[in-house]
């Protein structure tokens, strides 16, 4: 797997983002195991998720986060599923539908995630160096207990880890605890050709 050493520059000098067709398009953090989070690519070609990581954060911590890493091809217009690993109070389906099983999933409704496309930050649920006490957001569509799914109107991810975070206004649809159904696919009307240069350019966010 390939490690990319890009979270040192976090809370110093600033993160590079960029906005692109590769988001979160799920994520599920419902009753005892039942955790999950699902990654889209929007691009129309396929994308090497070794250029994938993702970041963890809890409990408002800035240093030291949980760092992951993945294999594999993820094709347009397909997700790629990571789910609790634990051996008990996991759904099936979310087995079932996962591509990978990792501890990536343990996290609560205030623990940040961040997705990164080669170094450069493309998503993220939650606000950087920011512990909301439970949740962000106002049920019923808040980072704990429900099943977030974006709406398909979403193209782009929220690269903005430092400001105010409300996922109401990130285009996340919620539904009832627990709810596996939506997990493996993802519907959007925006398919981006896969021309990076097309993705908006990249900016510097600052502490």
């Amino acid at each position: 797997k390939t490690t990319l050493a890009v979270t040192l520059v976090l809370g110093l000098a600033g993160v590079a983002a960029a906005q692109t067709p590769v988001f979160f398009s799920e994520y599920l953090e419902g009753s005892s195991n039942n955790k999950a989070v699902e990654i889209y690519n929007g691009t129309s070609g396929d994308l090497d998720m070794a250029r994938i990581t993702v970041d963890r954060y809890n409990n408002g911590a800035i240093t030291l986060p949980a760092h992951y890493t993945f294999t594999g091809t993820l094709v347009s217009g397909d997700v790629y599923v990571i789910g609790n690993p634990s051996t008990t109070g996991v759904d099936p389906v979310i087995i079932a539908q996962s591509d990978l099983l990792s501890n990536l999933t343990f996290f609560n409704g205030d623990d940040v995630l961040i997705l990164f496309l080669d170094g450069i930050v493309v998503d993220s649920i939650g606000q950087f160096g920011n512990d909301p006490g439970v949740f962000w957001g106002t049920a019923p569509i808040t980072t704990a207990e429900y099943t977030l799914v974006r709406d398909a109107s979403v193209c782009v991810g929220d690269v903005n880890i430092n400001d105010f975070y409300d996922p109401a206004l990130d285009g996340w649809i919620s539904y009832p605890q627990n709810t596996v159904s939506y997990l493996g696919s993802h519907t959007s009307n925006c398919i981006v050709a896969n021309d990076e240069s097309s993705w908006g350019s990249v900016k510097a966010l600052f502490q």
